[in-house]
């Protein structure tokens, strides 16, 4: 075997490479081909039988392959021949241009440098340029003018349609080239500088000229909000916001270069007195009007409104009680005292004007009334130094028991139908016997001492 040669396609999609060599002097039986990707060490072998050429079709582009044949009989498999190495296709190749300034509105260009290796045609692209900059793909041409300061990473590339390289630079845009401010006038709604508004938003319109060009209009509310203007040469502002008092008004104009020009109006607006109530609805335990509890507390809720905001939610019982509700706009009032009757429960919604609003529900409570079941009857007894009263009753059907003297609990038990107080003053004293829960008691007995 003399010499074997390599042969690469040349599309840029190429990944096969061709493999050739001269036939051995002697008889052989085969040729056994190695492949690798590092000269001297192979990786892959491939018997070609009697052929004397061999197309490696699984290269990947840019990676370089190297390969060596051997001859082989019956009796085994002869030296390897000479190597030879190469690509299915190679990176293009781009050079840095190095890191670029700029100022701000000045117009620039920068050509990008780069080719393919087996001449085939390349495009460019690249990310980070600053705003005002673009790149001709075809070409690899930048040109444009800045339009915001700061440090911007580039990264540019070049590409044959299958492999792509890529270099990164820095460029810096300065305030360096433009530094005269823009003109802004306001014309509406008036061109003077103190107007008078009689509604609660203001619309205003204007022009601004620059030496460059203006690049934005905005404006600010001394008394608070800011926004955007639309247009710029000419520029209009839809709406903003008044609150009562002075409104200096900032409209300003700024150019690519950051640099800014201002006009002010200041509007004074009194705001019209609140008068307008809130409004107020019980929602629960009923919407309606009326309700009979069977417990002698009750929950309610409902909502509020008002054309500028409720500020507290306050409740009032007509026997008795009052309270603040928890929230206005959704509002809950948790455990609300019954008294035996018709408790009017008057909710009351206010605003930061001293405005109220009502609401009312009437709840009838009727306390439970004494077991006819268990009756209690009671005496004075006669102590050594005091008297007692001596208390008796038929067996309650409760599983707890409690004394209560005067209206006030002063004993639990479990006994079937007898307690003793000591008494240690003198007076009256009454007496009854209630289930655990005291929404079942007997009649009372008053005894004097």
């Amino acid at each position: 075997m003399t010499a074997i040669g390599l042969f690469v396609a040349r599309p840029a999609l190429a990944d096969s490479l061709n493999l050739a060599w001269d036939p051995n002097i002697d008889p052989v039986s085969g040729y056994a081909v190695y492949v690798g990707v590092q000269s001297g060490i192979y990786g892959q072998r491939f018997d070609v039988g009697g052929a004397t050429n061999f197309t490696y079709s699984t290269a990947t582009a840019g990676q370089r392959y190297c390969f060596t044949v051997a001859a082989y009989t019956s009796t085994g498999e002869g030296a390897k021949s000479s190597e030879v190495c190469g690509y299915s296709n190679r990176f293009p190749t781009l050079a840095n241009p190095g890191n670029q300034s700029s100022a701000v509105g000045q117009s620039v260009s920068l050509q990008l440098q780069g080719s393919d290796p087996e001449g085939q045609p390349v495009s460019y692209s690249a990310t980070g340029l600053p705003a005002g900059l673009s790149l001709m793909s075809s070409t690899g041409y930048i040109a444009g003018a800045g339009t915001t300061t700061g440090s911007f990473s580039v990264t540019a590339r070049v590409s044959d349609g299958v492999l792509t390289t890529s270099q990164v630079f820095t460029w810096t845009m300065t305030t360096g080239g433009d530094t005269t401010p823009p003109s802004i006038s306001i014309l509406t709604p008036t061109a003077e500088g103190v107007y008078t508004s009689t509604t609660s938003s203001i619309s205003m319109t204007g022009t601004s000229s620059d030496n460059v060009g203006v690049t934005q209009v905005t404006w600010t509310n001394s008394l608070g909000g800011s926004g955007t203007a639309t247009g710029t040469t000419s520029w209009s502002i839809g709406s903003i916001p008044l609150k009562s008092g002075t409104n200096v008004i900032t409209v300003t104009a700024r150019d690519a270069a950051g640099n800014t020009g201002n006009a002010a109006r200041s509007v004074t607006y009194t705001a019209p007195a609140d008068t307008t109530p809130p409004t107020v609805s019980i929602a629960t335990p009923t919407s309606a009007t009326s309700y009979t509890s069977s417990t002698a507390t009750i929950s309610i809720g409902g909502t509020s409104s008002d054309n500028v905001g409720v500020t507290q939610v306050t409740w009032v019982n007509s026997l008795g009680g009052s309270g603040t509700a928890s929230g206005t706009t959704s509002w809950s009032a948790g455990s609300i005292a019954l008294q035996g009757g018709t408790n009017v429960i008057t909710v009351t919604a206010r605003d930061a004007a001293g405005n109220v609003g009502t609401d009312v529900l009437s709840v009838t409570y009727t306390p439970p009334v004494a077991s006819t079941s268990v009756v209690l009857t009671g005496q004075l007894v006669a102590g050594n130094r005091r008297k007692y009263a001596q208390l008796s009753w038929t067996k309650a059907p409760w599983e707890g028991v409690s004394v209560y003297r005067n209206g006030v609990k002063i004993a639990k038990t479990s006994n079937d139908g007898s307690y003793s107080d000591s008494l240690r003053y003198p007076g009256s004293y009454t007496y009854k016997v209630c289930n655990s829960s005291g929404n079942t008691c007997t009649n009372t007995v008053t005894l004097y001492y």
